[in-house]
């Protein structure tokens, strides 16, 4: 895994030991988000994986955000939550954000406060076929 530039939180983190398991998504894709992150281990990871566990769709990983050592950096902003805010209509019926355990090192949150909360719960790393948002 590339070391950190920034002091930032990646909440689109692949699924590698030392990344923290930052939320859950269900079979009806609503989110729930752990507080705290449990930190993930080779063991965990493995034993997630025998039992059947689609990590990558059915749980999300918060890491470090390396900028331009990811693919999704546009030079200067991670472009998953620019290209999700952008596409998304705006929420004004949420008054509460999710409790987030990487809020406040969060580079989405950052980049895009509120806004940023709002779409992250519809951002997967690998999209089935029903779903097509990008992360």
């Amino acid at each position: 895994m590339p070391e950190p530039q920034t002091g930032m939180t990646c909440p689109s983190a692949a699924p590698a030991p030392g990344a923290a398991l930052l939320a859950v998504v269900s079979k009806c894709f609503d989110t729930a988000y752990l507080n705290p992150a449990v930190l993930m281990t080779e063991d965990s990871l493995e034993d997630l994986s025998e039992r059947g566990v689609d990590l990558e769709n059915r749980l999300r990983f918060a890491g470090s955000c390396v900028e331009g050592a990811c693919v999704q950096w546009t030079g200067s902003r991670c472009g998953v939550i620019e290209h999700a805010v952008e596409g998304a209509p705006a929420v004004s019926s949420v008054s509460l954000l999710p409790r987030c355990a990487i809020r406040s090192s969060c580079r989405w949150f950052a980049q895009e406060g509120r806004a940023a909360c709002e779409a992250c719960p519809s951002i997967i790393r690998r999209p089935t076929a029903q779903r097509s948002e990008v992360g």
